[in-house]
This record gives structure tokens, C-alpha cells and sequence, in this order.
């Protein structure tokens, strides 16, 4: 009982001391690098491809995240500034420049870029802030950077080991936390990756291959073995050269296929931290470096700091190894809800479909107008926010604060909202008879969601959205019933 009260503090102790052992530095100087060199070319593409313009310029409204809705865009010119800064603070890491202040601005940059835009995530967007927020605390610039050449005080060859085990970790996540979400019925059965797959089948030379029947069944199940295998193969030894080949293959079948932006780029270029952390310096012929540790003597002292900073790191972990499973304390599958979905790599788990319309009826007159979500968002915006149950809340919200502010009168929203999950027919998502203005926003189920009883269909339900409410029993809307004490309705 003694030996098993005195393990644990003896595990502690061991992990302090070993947080602090000097590793070579070479592999994550290369990750500061390319981590630059992307992000800068990431805030390049936003630009000059107009997406800063269509999505954060253009909007009147913005779909933020829930207690973060004092975050909004730039006046003016503001948001285009606020890119070139993004890009310029990436070019400064990349070649190692003022480098932790421009790792702190980037971090703050795109923290304020992920929050503003709730129709816009994707998980490589959650990752990078993730790992943008530790950059500034990583001694990334002490090799192959201009501050080590202005400051050569600071130019070392090593690094402490908790540096490679934080940017591990968050790579590790992804990939292990993607294939535990895939375990549902719908993955095991194909879906939605035989629909992805088929919608890709007109693409050049491929397009034949992606057509072929179990395809998508195939892609499915060999997914979520590489998602929950690939992480053990990749700190394996004997297996990681391997294990490196097929993540090259994967993230360059996803860039060609899928055209996810940066991330297949992103995790492909970070794939080669899982090596021996010199093995830059071997491959450019470089001598092993030896025990006599410049600065080493330092970062080995034990001093008070560092317990609480592994005791954090502990903490920090657990927890992003629990959050991602929250999903679980929510009613119904979040793929239908969106209840937990989102921060839990739960990636291409749902095509899901949907249109909708807003109504807007006046408490005081009766009268009953088209919401006009075009009036208010994007094309990009209008795609997305129609699968996400508290998207449609947050802009009811906005509907009837717009109305009350135009006309001086109080209004209630209601929509009639169908969606398509995975092929499956569509179904209504919330309730139309359901006043959402008067629905409060937060971390609560929802009743007015409606419950997904559509089975999982072989082959998938095809038929244009135009004709959809054609095979949708729609409950009688109450707010459209006429009042003879009241306008009808135009």
C-alpha cells in the first residue's frame, strides 16, 4: 500500500524532471518554419481571393459563437489590414523575426478571425489556435532565425522536451479524437463518404475511380483505422517510416479529392516531428550533437515553477481529452443537432443538406413578412447556417431585434427549416410553431429541435431541394392562421 502512495508522486517527479532534458531542436525549427510559411500563405489566399471580402467585408451579419458576440469585424478597411497583419506576423515567424511577439500577434489575429465567423469553421482552424496560443512560449527561435542572429546570446541547438511533446499532442488529437467520432453507424455503413466521393466523380483522370460502388465504403472503414492507428505507428519506431508514407498518401488524397484548404498541407508538413527530433540536422550532414549542453544546466533545475507548469500541462491535457466527448451529455446524435459537434474533431462525419425560410410576425398588428435571409448574409453563410440549429436561433435573434428596431414594434420569429442527413430523407429540424426570439441562446438541450426518426437510406435519397416539401408532412403553422381582429397576412 505504501509502494502504490509513494508511485505516484515518484511518476510526478519523473515527468518534472523530463519535461526540462534538452532535446535537439532541429525538428521543431523546421516546424516554426513551414508553420510561417503556411499561415502566411493561408492569410494570402483569404485576400486575394476575395473570401476577406465576401465573408467578413460584405455581411451585415455574422454568425458568432455564444458569449462572444461583441466580437466584430474591422470598419472600413479594417479587415483587409488585419489579414496583411496576419500574414506579415506569419512571415515574421517563419524566418524567425521579433518572434515571439509575432507568434502573440498572430495568436490574438486568428483567434479574433475564428471567433468572428461561426459559418467558417473547420478544425484545422480550431487546431491552429490551439497551437498558435503556445508559440509564444516555445523557444522556436533559437536556431536557423534572424533574432539569433541579431541576438546571438539567445542561439542554441537545443530545446526542452516539452516543447515536442505540447505540438505532438495537438497533432495526436485530431487524428485519434477523428477516429473515435467515426464510429457510428452511418461511417461503418459509408455515409457520408459514398456521397462525398460521388459528387466528386466528374473530377479529371480520378473521376472514374471515385465512381466505383463500395468506394465509399471502402474509404470509410479504412479512415477510421488510419485515424486511430496512425499516431502508435508514427512514435513506433520500427513502423514510422511506414506510417509517415501513408500519412503522406492520405493528406494528399484528401488535398486532391476533398480541397480542404491548408490542413492536409499543414499535418503533412508536421508529420516528420514524430521522428527523432535531430533528424534535420542528419539529413543535412550534421554532426551529432554531444552531451556538453550549452544552457542545459538551467532548464535542469527543479525550481518551483516547474511542478506547477507540468501540474498545468496535466490539466491541459485531461482536458482536451474530455472535451471533445461532451456531445455525449446532449440529447439525439450531434451530427443532427450540432450539439458538441463543434472543438470535437469530429471531421466529415455529416453531409447534410437544408433549406429554410423565415417568417416574421408582428406581435401587435399580426402581420406576417419573409425573414429574407439574403438581405443579411452570404452565399457561403446561407450554405451552412441552415444544418446548425443554433445558427437558426442566433439569427432569429437577429430578425427580431431588426424588426423592432425598424419599426418600433415587438416581433416573433418562427422557420420552417428541413434538412437531409447523410441521404437520408429530409425531415423537419426545429419545430415551425415554435417563437424562436423567445428561445433563450446557451448550453442547454433544446426541445424545439425535432427528433431525427429518417432512416439511413441505400442509395441515398435524391431529389432536388426544390421539390423536397412535396415528401415533408408539415404540421399546420399556426402563426399563418388568419385572425379576423387582425391584417392578413402578405
Amino acid at each position: 500500500m505504501r509502494d502504490h502512495q509513494i508511485r505516484v508522486p515518484v511518476i510526478f517527479e519523473k515527468l518534472v524532471h523530463d519535461s526540462a532534458k534538452p532535446l535537439d531542436n532541429a525538428s521543431v525549427t523546421l516546424f516554426r518554419v513551414v508553420f510561417g510559411f503556411v499561415m502566411a500563405n493561408w492569410a494570402w489566399d483569404y485576400l486575394s481571393l476575395g473570401i476577406v471580402r465576401r465573408i467578413y467585408v460584405e455581411p451585415e451579419f455574422h454568425f458568432t459563437y455564444y458569449g462572444f458576440d461583441w466580437v466584430q469585424p474591422w470598419s472600413g478597411n479594417g479587415m483587409y489590414v488585419h489579414f496583411l497583419v496576419l500574414m506579415v506576423a506569419s512571415l515574421f515567424i517563419c524566418v524567425g523575426f521579433l518572434y515571439r511577439l509575432s507568434a502573440l500577434i498572430l495568436a490574438i489575429g486568428f483567434t479574433y478571425f475564428f471567433l468572428l465567423e461561426r459559418t467558417n469553421y473547420q478544425n484545422h482552424y480550431y487546431l491552429i489556435v490551439l497551437i498558435s496560443w503556445w508559440l509564444p512560449w516555445m523557444p522556436l527561435n533559437r536556431n536557423v532565425s534572424v533574432d539569433a542572429w541579431i541576438w546571438p546570446k539567445i542561439k542554441s541547438n537545443y530545446t526542452e522536451a516539452w516543447v515536442l511533446w505540447v505540438i505532438r499532442f495537438h497533432l495526436a488529437v485530431p487524428y485519434f479524437f477523428g477516429g473515435i467520432a467515426k464510429i457510428t453507424p452511418d461511417w461503418l455503413l459509408g455515409q457520408p463518404m459514398s456521397e462525398m466521393v460521388l459528387s466528386k466523380a466528374n473530377l479529371p483522370l480520378i473521376g472514374p475511380v471515385l465512381a466505383t460502388e463500395y468506394l465509399g465504403l471502402f474509404l470509410s472503414w479504412s479512415g477510421l483505422l488510419f485515424d486511430l492507428t496512425i499516431v502508435p505507428l508514427l512514435m513506433w519506431r520500427r513502423s514510422r517510416v511506414w506510417a509517415c508514407v501513408l500519412c503522406a498518401m492520405f493528406h494528399l488524397m484528401n488535398a486532391v479529392i476533398f480541397n480542404i484548404h491548408i490542413f492536409p498541407w499543414f499535418m503533412l508538413a508536421s508529420t516528420p516531428l514524430f521522428f527523432e527530433p535531430d533528424w534535420p540536422r542528419r539529413i543535412l550532414g550534421g554532426a551529432k550533437l554531444v552531451e556538453d549542453r550549452s544552457g542545459s544546466q538551467g532548464s535542469r533545475k527543479q525550481s518551483l515553477l516547474r511542478p506547477l507548469f507540468v501540474g498545468f500541462l496535466g490539466c491541459y491535457v485531461t482536458f482536451h481529452c474530455l472535451w471533445p466527448l461532451r456531445h455525449l451529455l446532449y440529447k439525439g446524435d450531434a451530427s443532427w443537432t450540432e450539439q458538441g459537434h463543434y472543438f470535437a474533431w469530429r471531421m466529415m462525419l455529416r453531409g447534410k443538406k437544408s433549406v429554410m425560410g423565415f417568417a416574421i410576425q408582428d406581435r401587435v398588428t399580426g402581420k406576417v413578412v419573409d425573414g429574407m435571409v439574403d438581405r443579411f448574409v452570404c452565399k457561403e453563410q446561407s450554405d451552412k447556417f441552415g444544418r446548425d440549429p443554433e445558427m437558426i436561433l442566433h439569427f432569429a435573434h437577429f430578425l427580431a431585434d431588426k424588426y423592432k428596431k425598424t419599426t418600433g414594434k415587438p416581433a416573433s420569429v418562427y422557420v420552417l427549416a428541413l434538412a437531409s442527413l447523410n441521404g437520408r430523407k429530409p425531415e423537419l429540424l426545429v419545430d415551425p410553431n415554435v417563437d424562436l426570439a423567445e428561445q433563450p441562446r446557451g448550453f442547454y438541450d433544446r426541445s424545439w429541435i425535432m427528433p431525427q426518426n429518417e432512416p439511413l437510406r441505400q442509395p441515398a435519397w435524391d431529389v432536388p431541394v426544390e421539390k423536397w416539401r412535396e415528401y415533408v408532412e408539415i404540421p399546420e403553422l399556426h402563426f399563418m392562421k388568419k385572425d379576423a381582429s387582425q391584417p392578413s397576412p402578405k
